[in-house]
């Protein structure tokens, strides 16, 4: 399909011949809640590429990863990972370069805040906070993580030892990015006072 936006994506026609629409309003009136379809993503791979597919916690998250010169039971490990572990990029290139601006503030924040680094100058304090990102990225960039299933190994290093190569990752979680109204109970009572009054 070459949809271009929902709208588009709605009218896709699944495996069973129904659209993504017709489905929505089947799988609503089913479960009885409704549920509404946000956003998407298409993915493509090459001849050398597979894609491996993992859905975590009934479904609730599911990731799509691409994989170069690797096998599905591979890809399907990393997709594994990225559900599991919510990286939030492939390595530290896919990170934006605001969230990275971000953490680096932070981390130095926290570092001005604490007595032995009061005399430190702001270059050398950058210097350190740019080491302290490592940590950060270790942690969000799916290639350096850990792998879930040997702890020894890294990822980029379990795909590279099955002759492979993480080309993409997508993510999907149930809920992400709906903003939630806030309320706030005691000026919700506050306000039903005032107006009683």
């Amino acid at each position: 399909s070459d949809a271009k936006n929902t709208d588009e994506a709605k009218e896709v026609k699944l495996s069973d011949g129904k659209t993504i629409a017709e489905r929505i309003v089947e799988e609503t009136a089913t479960i009885g809640e409704k549920i509404s379809f946000r956003r998407f993503e298409r993915i493509t791979k090459s001849d050398d590429e597979v894609f491996g597919v993992y859905s975590h916690m009934g479904g609730k998250i599911t990731s799509i990863v691409v994989v170069k010169g690797a096998n599905e039971e591979v890809a399907k490990d990393v997709a594994m990972q990225a559900a599991a572990m919510s990286p939030i990029a492939v390595n530290r290139d896919g990170v934006p370069a605001d969230v990275v601006e971000h953490e680096k503030e932070m981390i130095k924040a926290e570092m001005k805040n604490d007595p032995k680094n009061e005399n430190k100058p702001e270059d050398i304090l950058d210097k350190m906070a740019t080491g302290k990102l490592g940590k950060f990225f270790k942690e969000n960039c799916l290639v350096e993580q850990d792998f879930i299933k040997d702890s020894g190994l890294t990822v980029e290093k379990y795909v590279k030892d099955n002759g492979g190569e993480v080309i993409s990752m997508v993510k999907f979680a149930v809920g992400e990015g709906i903003e939630k109204k806030q309320e706030n109970f005691a000026e919700e009572v506050a306000a039903q006072m005032n107006a009683a009054n």
